[in-house]
């Protein structure tokens, strides 16, 4: 079984059972169901848990559904398990679904305001440095975006 990502319903939790699952990740269910209370759940902008080998090693996720053909996508992987590509590989997905569902919506993110891992896999992934934003949960952040 290689790298993949699976689909969390309304409740927050995967469609699709999963073997091996660390108690960081299954903490996340409930933010997931309250974002979509928030937000609303529209598929495919939802939330995804990365899985490799049977194991969760992370996820990814939209930050709801686009609005004014803009879209914000989040990733993570599990601490212990960073360096191995996964927030790449999860990044490099939602970017996909996000492609196949509208070609031309605009992709975004943000980041603590440093160069590290994360702006070096949205660069990768062919995000510019849109400039500085503030995020009400990580506070002052770096805005990234697609071409619009």
């Amino acid at each position: 079984m290689a790298f993949s990502l699976v689909r969390c319903g309304a409740d927050g939790h995967p469609l699709t059972p999963i073997a091996m699952v660390p108690e960081t990740i299954v903490a996340a269910y409930a933010a997931n169901a309250d974002l979509y209370r928030r937000v609303g759940f529209v598929e495919p902008w939802v939330s995804y848990v990365a899985v490799d080998e049977g194991r969760a090693v992370g996820g990814g996720a939209f930050v709801g559904p686009p609005r004014e053909n803009r879209l914000e996508i989040a990733y993570f992987t599990l601490k212990e398990l960073e360096g191995r590509s996964y927030a790449t590989r999860t990044a490099t997905a939602l970017v996909a679904i996000a492609r196949n569902a509208n070609p031309e919506i605009v992709i975004t993110a943000f980041t603590l305001r440093e160069t590290n891992a994360s702006t070096k896999i949205l660069q990768r992934l062919g995000l510019k440095l849109f400039g500085d934003a503030h995020d009400p949960d990580a506070g002052d952040v770096w805005e990234w975006r697609t071409q619009e």
